[in-house]
């Protein structure tokens, strides 16, 4: 019973996939290298995202970005995501593209029994057409919490499991993704991005009781 018990805590700490900062290379103009992007979804639980990125003008590009992802609930602070990473369009032919993407990741996340802190990394495939007023990609991804520190509760540790100790557990969950996404751009400032797919849990550890994700989201070029 511990031992499924931590398998699913350690679920909970490797969820809310993908780096879901969104670019359309053919629309992209470096003299508007700053993005903002607002998204609104199901990811393991109705979430807010918000990231920012920069474009980076070398042989080809590269787009740097943090992105933040907090829960739609009261307790905004208990839960969150904050990622660091970058993206680049490593081959392109005739409107065809395929994107890499690389992000490292912390999260936070607690309730009654425990808290859990954890620091993980992404990493995901984008290949599709890219034109300058719309795109559409399938993509794939692997999202791995590597270290996670659990913490338990005092009502955990007296009416739980009185064995249980705190520490780290190292690696620990892992869930692929894949799934598809699609955009369109209005005029020369705003996207309105939706991405859609299914998440998997790595090994046998049970999947999640929806897996599943939806976003829709809204970016602005400056």
């Amino acid at each position: 019973m511990k031992t499924i018990l931590v398998t699913l805590i350690i679920i909970v700490a490797a969820a809310q996939s993908g780096f879901s900062q969104d670019v359309n290379w053919r629309a992209m103009r470096m003299d508007r290298p700053n993005r903002l992007q607002l998204n609104f979804g199901y990811d393991y639980g109705a979430v807010t995202q918000m990231s920012y990125s920069h474009a980076i003008a070398l042989p080809r590009p590269v787009v740097v970005g943090l992105h933040c992802s907090v829960p739609m609930g009261d307790q905004l602070i208990d839960d969150f995501s904050i990622r660091l990473g970058g993206q680049m369009e490593v081959v392109e032919w005739r409107g065809f593209s395929a994107t890499v993407k690389i992000a490292s990741i912390f999260r936070r996340c607690q309730n009654e029994l425990v808290r859990i802190v954890s620091f993980g990394a992404d990493f995901s495939m984008l290949v599709g057409y890219y034109d300058p007023d719309w795109h559409a990609a399938a993509e794939f991804g692997f999202d791995k919490a590597i270290a996670t520190r659990l913490t338990h509760s005092d009502v955990m540790k007296t009416y739980g499991f009185s064995g249980i100790r705190d520490g780290w557990y190292v690696p620990t969950g892992g869930n692929f993704y894949y799934g598809i996404q699609g955009g369109k751009t209005i005029g020369n400032w705003v996207d309105v991005t939706l991405r859609f797919g299914l998440t998997d849990a790595q090994f046998d550890d049970e999947n999640a009781m929806l897996p599943y994700y939806l976003q829709l989201g809204f970016g602005m070029s400056f």
